[in-house]
């Protein structure tokens, strides 16, 4: 429709996931690089997060169109299915019929048919997407999966995509033996203002378009605005836009032109559209704390981190939300993630431990006052409770003083 009115070859803002369209921002770019490791090792098991439209599916597809041909691939995309519907489902994309099968002779098949591919040099890669709609026992069926071996070589590696909530079935203690079994685990960020406008000028380009000023400079702020940086709803404004401007007869697409689309698409801003949903899960919330880590060098404060967010990493390399100068430290170290107002301690594999006490733990629950240790650094967990009735002095001799046992500490898994 207004294809040549801009001089396109095609469309550029399509829904459909399109790996020639790809652009990597930085949250992209390192799930990009994350994939690439996981298929090059012989254990991994990944999982990445993002809200609707972020970019999951097209990233997984790009990753599959590069793979060398000794990666077996298996893509499950339909998950609200029963263990063994499951099962059948990776047999099918093995190229098998199994659907007269129960479920011992499905895990028969699978195990004959990862080690066939083993004794060809070949790996095996078992990549579900939509995977916040698996039942615990699918996941568990997943988990059984990935621990066979052979040759001291596990013979499947697993990666898991889906929306946020998938990180609330994942927290729970029912799942820490599949949780101990994760390499990595990463949320796709959403695109700033800049990563918005850089993403556009890259989609027009890919589809033809000469010009880098088809959306002008002041269009883009509001772009972001109404979609929140969510890639699919870039997509919908932006193609909306250009048949706006074409039915105007405009050959640029300004503030106006967007202010047009968003009023006849009835959107609102995408911060007051979360904000309203939030709203009415916090109402029904009887507590929310919220907390911020304290991190100390020779028992001096050095830096306060709110807990705001989902992910918190921290490690030694610069692009941590906290950068710890340590050669002790690995490049990335730890992660805190909050749920529903508890926040857990991870360790990412890292070379010389995470301690709570003399304890070295992979992943805890943290509560009040509890102190970490990261390679020569320690970090308190500390609640609202306690911003409001303690000063830094006090805070800093606080974590010295609470006596603290954890509850859920859990034996190191190397790998």
């Amino acid at each position: 429709m207004y294809l040549e009115h801009f001089g396109l070859t095609d469309q550029p803002f399509r829904l459909t996931s399109d790996p020639r369209f790809l652009y990597l921002s930085e949250s992209h770019a390192r799930v990009k690089a994350y994939i690439d490791y996981a298929t090059h090792i012989q254990d991994s098991f990944v999982i990445f997060t993002g809200e609707i439209g972020s970019g999951k599916t097209t990233l997984i597809q790009d990753a599959v169109g590069r793979m060398p041909d000794e990666i077996v691939v298996a893509k499950i995309h339909q998950t609200q299915l029963t263990e063994n519907e499951f099962l059948q489902a990776v047999l099918v994309e093995f190229g098998y019929q199994p659907y007269n099968l129960d479920k011992v002779a499905l895990l028969e098949e699978l195990c004959r048919f990862f080690i066939e591919q083993n004794n060809q040099g070949k790996k095996v890669l078992l990549i579900v997407d939509e995977a916040q709609n698996l039942t615990k026992r699918v996941l568990e069926e997943i988990r059984l999966l990935s621990d066979l071996e052979r040759n001291n070589k596990k013979l499947l590696n697993v990666i898991l995509l889906g929306q946020p909530e998938l990180n609330d079935v994942l927290d729970s203690p029912e799942m820490e033996n599949l949780m101990q079994r994760v390499r990595l685990r990463f949320h796709i960020n959403a695109l700033t203002v800049e990563e918005t406008q850089a993403y556009i000028q890259h989609r027009m380009r890919v589809a033809g378009c000469s010009s880098a000023d088809t959306f002008t400079a002041r269009a883009i702020p509001l772009i972001h605005e109404y979609s929140g940086g969510r890639p699919r709803l870039i997509n919908i404004l932006c193609d909306y836009a250009l048949t706006t401007a074409f039915v105007e007869k405009q050959k640029t697409i300004t503030e106006s032109t967007i202010a047009t689309a968003v009023d006849e698409l009835q959107w609102v801003p995408y911060a007051q559209k979360y904000t309203s949903s939030r709203n009415q899960t916090l109402s029904s919330t009887a507590e929310i704390k919220v907390a911020k880590i304290i991190m100390r060098h020779d028992d001096k404060i050095i830096g306060k981190f709110p807990l705001d967010k989902e992910f918190l990493n921290i490690g030694r390399k610069a692009d941590n939300d906290i950068a710890v100068d340590d050669k002790l430290v690995s490049r990335y170290h730890a992660q805190i993630f909050t749920n529903n107002a508890n926040s857990f301690l991870r360790d990412l594999n890292s070379t010389n431990g995470t301690y709570i006490l003399d304890d070295q733990v992979d992943l805890q629950q943290l509560r009040d006052g509890v102190t970490f240790k990261i390679g020569s650094y320690s970090f308190t967990y500390v609640t609202e409770a306690h911003h409001v009735n303690i000063g830094d002095d006090e805070a800093s001799e606080f974590g010295k003083i609470l006596k603290y046992k954890p509850k859920l500490k859990s034996s190191h898994v190397s790998g």
